[in-house]
């Protein structure tokens, strides 16, 4: 892992009411480089810098269960999850909130050790 890949990981570690503008600007620039993000304008980017978290999850781990409400969706940066039939590596990001009080469709597994991206809506 390169030395920006660590302070990248090290500003999502912080929660959120904890970070400073530095933190906030290492991530920016690490969410403006991932795909599941491109399509956002920089006012929302900017502002989910704010409140997102980052979640490390071992293998075997349920990140959610069939018919769970949503609440947040999830960019892997590491590791892979299995979802209805389907594995998912990294820099994919699945779980997506579709509005109103969505309920998950499947369940979510981890099938190795992963790190990702949460961020609530």
């Amino acid at each position: 892992m390169s030395d920006w890949e660590q302070m990248f990981m090290r500003a999502l570690a912080r929660p959120p009411h904890c970070r400073s503008l530095q933190d906030l600007q290492v991530i920016y620039y690490g969410l403006s480089g991932l795909e599941a993000l491109q399509t956002l304008r920089d006012s929302a980017l900017r502002a989910l810098c704010k409140i997102v978290r980052f979640e490390k999850h071992q293998a075997n781990d349920v990140l959610y269960y069939t018919g769970e409400l949503s609440t947040c969706w999830y960019i892997l940066l590491s590791g892979s999850v299995f979802i209805d039939g389907s594995m998912y590596l990294p820099r994919s990001s699945f779980g997506k909130r579709t509005g109103g009080s969505a309920r998950r469709q499947n369940e979510c597994f981890v099938l190795e050790p992963s790190e990702m991206i949460v961020v609530s809506v």
